[in-house]
């Protein structure tokens, strides 16, 4: 059963809670803390997967693989290894090296 966020609109009360009920179910409409009929099923736009947490080894390993990826990505595109030096570092770099082909 999907659980839904609900908040109360009376400014006095500003009561948010969650309840779990049918999809075919009508949400509710009284508040359960100031009994008045103000709630309203809060929409959000979560993605479904949730948030996951890596500790230890496995962050490690997602840290390494996702900096493989980045050097990856840096050598086969001129953009991504600008964006990751900085627009000043990348053009002293370039200026460097038009210097040396010129020798």
């Amino acid at each position: 059963m999907p659980t839904y966020e609900h908040v109360c609109t009376n400014t006095e009360c500003n009561n948010a809670w969650e309840d779990m009920y049918s999809i075919t179910k009508d949400p509710p409409k009284v508040c359960p803390k100031c009994n008045l009929e103000t709630a309203q099923r809060v929409i959000s736009g979560g993605s479904g997967k949730g948030v996951v947490e890596l500790v230890g080894q496995e962050l490690v390993d997602k840290l390494k693989g996702d900096a493989k990826k980045l050097k990856g990505d840096a050598a086969a595109s001129e953009k991504v290894y600008a964006n990751l030096l900085g627009d000043d570092k990348y053009q002293a770099l370039q200026q460097r090296l038009d210097k040396q082909k010129r020798r």
